[in-house]
């Protein structure tokens, strides 16, 4: 989907387009509309850059166990991560 926007209206915020994508997109992750990843996507930020933001901010990450479910799957997919063996 493509969103348009009138330019009146982003002139009057006085926000450049990628921080208009960044307001918005905190304030969807803020009110739980998308998730972490969802809205740093949306802002073309890298995680650590987006959850400083979030920190500048007074918002912290909300890490669920879906999340820990995903990174833990990732992380065995690129072999970082194996259960069952011991590490020594």
């Amino acid at each position: 989907m493509l969103l348009e926007l009138n330019d009146e209206i982003i002139t009057r915020t006085g926000l450049s387009d990628d921080q208009l994508r960044l307001e918005l997109a905190v304030q969807l992750y803020a009110t739980g509309k998308l998730t972490m990843a969802q809205a740093r996507r949306l802002t073309n930020l890298h995680r650590i850059a987006f959850e400083e933001e979030l920190g500048q901010r007074g918002l912290w990450p909300n890490y669920t166990e879906e999340d820990l479910r995903q990174d833990v799957a990732t992380l065995e997919k690129q072999g970082a991560l194996r259960f069952g063996r011991s590490v020594s």
